[in-house]
């Protein structure tokens, strides 16, 4: 029997390997870009097409390549950042692998033009598929220019299972993002399909940060400084009222370096406890400095995790340095003793003279609970009921026998004006004592249980409402109908409003544009120096419509363009979301009341749009249970 077990050529060994290091045209930019910024690059271009399928171009001001490294780059675990293996554990650079080129290379077709500032002319390597095609001389600028066409052409099945453009696009921006944060001198520039998505020049780290994700954030950042021995940490984090549920601005870089890390995350989280609302977080831009020596890098092919010698005390050191910058920031609430209002407390002084004991009178022979054969009486002239038969009888003769003013009137309208004791006995003599009075319907008693919850009688049992899921399953229903009695209908705006949207959120909503169309939202994408609002669905107020137009661009992205329910779904929960009570606000019985009425109305009174609970009901033998 032969033996079974040989080398691989190279060329599938590299397309293995890709499936580790190339994972979608994000992957390429990040490894091409980080190469870039190694190489000591002021300036940086990227330009993409069709989300990285047809095109992923990286062009660099940076310090070039010899003839010979142009070539030698391209094969497996060839590299300039390591020479012996104590450098692994001493890592400055970005790359040190020796993988990413070789990867990409067996996977696409690559053009790679460099040259270096001695030098008077540059090369040209053509490689497809890890199949060397060419290597001339050319003229080309100092520098570096790759291009990476046809990313998984003679991989079908990779090619088949990426995503839609706007999902890889999204990650692509993504990848650009976590790169230029960390290096906030140097210029960046980011185009697809020929638009501009970001042009960013060399700057601080706080106006990268808002050149990244918009001025909106700037008064929300607050500077972080922490300086220990174990860690020096710096950078920016967000003031409580700017937390949410999303997690697209929370960055932890580590000697300049993107990581994830959820173990810090949750020392952050911890240090905004109780000043945020639950699952909400605030963005953050946290950047760690640590001797590359207590940590590892080497733990995946992408190296955004990474292994911590020191990370229990880094916890405890992130969570208080946080802590103490939010006290220090004047962010958290407080209660000001000089402007609370004083109680209304008598001031008494030992000469004050006693006050005076309240005189009570009271019927010593009435019983409430014993009935009497004679008629119950109401005390006209008070408008309350009298306390015994003998005080009717007193307050009749007053009022009436003793020459009140509105005995001539009564006694006409009673008897034709003669006023006679058996004629108001004839007139209670026809009422039943023990009938009820009428009343209107008795409803059940609500009331509010920490600014978010209501509590009601309903079907046997005790009702829990949450009142913003209630409220916005309301909403829900109601702007569905009113968007299919509006279907392909725009109100034009009097006075067109820009759109101050993110990169991010741009190339979403240009991706999705159609279908923003569909549902009654006009955008002019080639307005300057950013997109328009010129029309807007006619049920939207036109003060409400940019904030639900980025709901409805978010809640897209939050589902990376992956999403089964329709743009009408998504315009209705977004309208909902922004019009819904939220927790904490005070509702008065009427409204409570009518929240509860309107939601057992709806299609489906027990769960959210969002697919959460909105009511749970507590009946006789749950309550036997917890109290067992």
């Amino acid at each position: 029997m032969s033996d079974v077990i040989k080398l691989m050529p190279d060329a599938l060994a590299n397309q293995i390997a890709a499936g580790e290091v190339i994972q979608r045209p994000a992957s390429v930019l990040k490894e091409l870009v980080e190469n870039s910024v190694d190489a000591g690059a002021s300036k940086i271009t990227v330009n993409i097409k069709d989300a990285g399928r047809t095109l992923i171009q990286v062009i660099d001001n940076g310090c070039g390549m010899s003839v010979t490294d142009a070539r030698m780059s391209f094969e497996r675990h060839a590299t300039s950042k390591l020479t012996k293996a104590e450098d692994l554990f001493c890592i400055y650079t970005k790359g040190f692998r020796g993988e990413a080129l070789a990867s990409i290379a067996a996977v696409a077709e690559v053009e790679l033009k460099t040259r270096r500032a001695d030098d008077a002319v540059g090369t040209d390597v053509i490689i497809n598929g890890s199949k060397f095609v060419s290597q001339t001389p050319v003229n080309t600028p100092q520098g570096t220019n790759f291009a990476i066409k046809s990313l998984f052409y003679n991989v079908p099945a990779r090619r088949k299972f990426l995503k839609s453009n706007s999902t890889e696009l999204q990650h692509i921006i993504t990848e650009f993002q976590r790169i230029v944060l960390t290096h906030p001198m140097i210029e960046f520039a980011l185009h697809h399909n020929d638009n501009i998505i970001y042009s960013l020049p060399k700057t601080n780290l706080k106006q990268r940060i808002l050149g990244v994700f918009g001025k909106n954030l700037n008064s929300t950042l607050i500077p972080v400084e922490i300086d220990t021995s174990i860690v020096k940490i710096t950078g920016f984090t967000g003031k409580p009222s700017a937390s949410k549920r999303k997690t697209d601005k929370q960055f932890f870089f580590v000697n300049n370096r993107y990581m994830k890390n959820s173990y810090f995350h949750k020392a952050v989280a911890l240090a905004y406890d109780k000043l945020t609302l639950p699952d909400c977080i605030p963005p953050y831009f946290l950047y760690l400095e640590v001797d590359p020596r207590s940590i590892d890098v080497n733990v995946h092919p992408a190296k955004t995790e990474i292994n911590f010698e020191n990370a229990s005390d880094i916890f405890r050191l992130l969570q208080a340095g946080i802590k103490e910058t939010l006290s220090k920031s004047d962010v958290t609430p407080a209660i000001d003793f000089d402007n609370q209002e004083a109680a209304n407390i008598p001031y008494f002084t030992s000469d004050s003279p006693l006050p005076e004991e309240p005189q009570i009178s009271y019927d010593p022979d009435y019983n409430p609970f014993i009935s009497t054969e004679k008629p119950k009486s109401f005390d006209v002239g008070s408008g309350g009921h009298s306390s015994g038969h003998s005080s009717y009888n007193n307050n009749y003769n007053s009022n009436y026998n003793g020459g009140n003013r509105h005995a001539t009137h009564y006694d006409s309208v009673i008897n034709g004006g003669q006023r006679k004791a058996d004629n108001w006995q004839l007139l209670y003599s026809n009422i039943n004592d023990d009938s009820p009075s009428p009343t209107p319907p008795v409803q059940s008693p609500l009331m509010q249980i920490g600014g978010k919850y209501i509590a009601t009688l309903h079907d046997n049992g005790l009702m829990l409402i949450d009142q913003y899921r209630a409220h916005l399953s309301i909403l829900y229903e109601k702007y569905l109908r009113q968007i299919a009695s509006n279907a392909d209908s725009t109100q034009k705006l009097l006075y067109p409003q820009p759109l101050d949207l993110d990169a991010t959120s741009q190339a979403m909503a240009y991706d999705i544009r159609d279908e923003l169309t569909s549902v009654g939202f006009d955008i002019d994408f080639d307005a300057q120096p950013s997109a328009v609002l010129r029309g807007i669905p006619p049920f939207l107020e036109a003060n409400r419509a940019v904030e639900i137009l980025i709901k409805v661009i978010d809640s897209y992205r939050d589902e990376h363009g992956n999403i089964s329910s329709s743009m009408k779904d998504i315009l209705a929960r977004s309208a909902a979301r922004s019009e819904a009570v939220t927790g904490g606000r005070t509702l008065s019985t009427e409204e409570m009341q009518t929240l509860k009425d309107n939601l057992l109305a709806t299609q489906s009174p027990e769960y959210s749009p969002d697919g959460k609970r909105t009511t749970v009901i507590l009946r006789p033998e749950d309550l036997e249970k917890m109290f067992n």
